[in-house]
């Protein structure tokens, strides 16, 4: 008989507690990042020249085609998180990928503020030299790096028990915490260095890892759908990502917008346009099969059963 192999922490407290310490970093960012610039040093002009800005009343709005994009992710990547939350019925995979498709809607919703629809307002308004990042940005790492920890624990539920679950979990748990004081202290001193994509990457990109790694191995040794369903999303999400990362070494932003004019779509509408596919696939394939190793476990159990029981 197989055990649940560790209850593990609560999905709600998890969401609430990564929204607060969002909240909190946010507040805290507001002082001690205006002394990090970006780099290399540019002036608000420059910042409109790289980049669509339109004046909206008193307010310069930045890239509207690729604000319409993020912000409609971060809407459905909510909305995706509270079909898996009200459908959950009892399975702790469904509850926790739920949590993490929230927290990832409300980063891509930060993401959105800053990176693109007011990242004028944001980092360049009244200043000589615009800013390196804000408190949205932070805010949107933090959300981000739990998210990818509580997908992780979504498929720890689903695809592993005893103590390789409870070592996909602790990972989680840890890996998460570590990052949050590596924000908090990227924010205190502050550190362009700890702040930086490349260090979220650090802590995000293993979690994928794992997630494709025990969903292949779920997969090849009993062909369900529900794991092939898990290890297809898991596999487009790194293409997404590969996607994203071509795009940018291409230069392709640039060369189709050069001396402020032309077609603007940067690397994260590619990532936008590419998230926004990989959650249709998660609603329709994962969304219909997901259920906690236990359950399917013993819905075979049942079935065995009733076989046996024919043959008699």
């Amino acid at each position: 008989m197989r055990r649940a192999g560790g209850s593990g922490p609560s999905p709600g407290r998890v969401a609430a507690l990564a929204c607060v310490l969002s909240a909190a970093l946010l507040l805290a960012a507001c002082s001690r990042l205006d002394e990090l610039r970006y780099e290399p040093p540019t002036t608000p002009q420059q910042w409109c020249e790289r980049r669509p800005c339109i004046p909206v009343g008193g307010t310069i709005f930045n890239e509207p085609l690729g604000s319409f994009l993020v912000f409609l992710l971060a809407f459905l990547w909510i909305g995706v998180g509270i079909h898996f939350l009200q459908t959950r019925r009892g399975q702790r995979s469904r509850t926790w990928l739920g949590v993490a498709l929230v927290l990832g809607g409300v980063g891509a919703a930060q993401a959105g503020i800053s990176y693109q629809a007011f990242s004028y307002a944001l980092k360049c308004a009244g200043r000589e030299y615009c800013q390196l990042t804000n408190g949205f940005e932070i805010g949107y790492s933090v959300t981000q790096a739990i998210s990818v920890s509580a997908m992780l624990i979504a498929v720890a539920y689903a695809c592993a028990i005893d103590r390789l679950r409870r070592a996909l979990i602790g990972y989680a748990v840890i890996n998460g915490a570590v990052y949050l004081l590596v924000s908090i202290a990227g924010v205190s001193i502050p550190s362009r260095m700890l702040l930086s994509f490349e260090i979220l990457m650090l802590f995000a990109l293993p979690g994928i890892v794992l997630v494709v790694l025990v969903t292949g191995r779920r997969y090849r040794t009993s062909r369900e759908a529900m794991d092939r369903s898990l290890l297809v999303s898991a596999l487009l999400l790194v293409l997404v990502q590969v996607a994203y990362y071509a795009y940018y070494a291409a230069g392709i932003t640039q060369q189709l917008w050069k001396g402020a004019q032309g077609f603007y779509f940067s690397e994260n509408d590619v990532l936008h346009v590419g998230m926004i596919g990989w959650l249709a696939y998660l609603l329709a394939t994962v969304g219909r099969h997901l259920c906690d190793d236990e359950t399917r476990s013993g819905a075979v159990t049942a079935r065995s059963g009733e076989t046996s029981a024919g043959v008699r």
